[in-house]
C-alpha cells in the first residue's frame, strides 16, 4: 500500500515561509532556476506567482517540492530571536 503523501507546498506558499521552514528546498528550487533569496533578502511573492511568470510547470515542480518535504518530514521547527 502506498503512504499517503502530504501536500506541504502549494502555489500559495511564501518564500520566507520556504526559507524559515523548508530551506533544503532552496537547492532545488535553485535548480529550475527560481531564487528564493536575492541580494540577502527574501524575495516577496509565492511559488506560484513565480512559476507563472517564469512560465514553469506548476503542478510539476509543486509535486516534485512535496516530494522532497515528505523524504525530510515536512517543515523543520525553527525560532527567531527578537533582540
Amino acid at each position: 500500500m502506498e503512504e499517503k503523501q502530504e501536500i506541504y507546498i502549494t502555489e500559495n506558499t511564501s518564500f520566507e515561509e520556504i526559507a524559515e521552514h523548508f530551506h533544503y528546498l532552496i537547492q532545488p528550487l535553485l535548480e529550475k532556476g527560481i531564487k528564493v533569496i536575492v541580494c540577502g533578502d527574501i524575495k516577496w511573492g509565492t511559488i506560484g506567482e513565480e512559476l507563472e511568470r517564469l512560465g514553469l510547470e506548476k503542478e510539476e515542480i509543486l509535486r516534485e517540492l512535496n516530494e522532497i518535504a515528505n523524504k525530510h518530514g515536512g517543515p523543520l521547527r525553527s525560532f527567531k530571536l527578537e533582540i
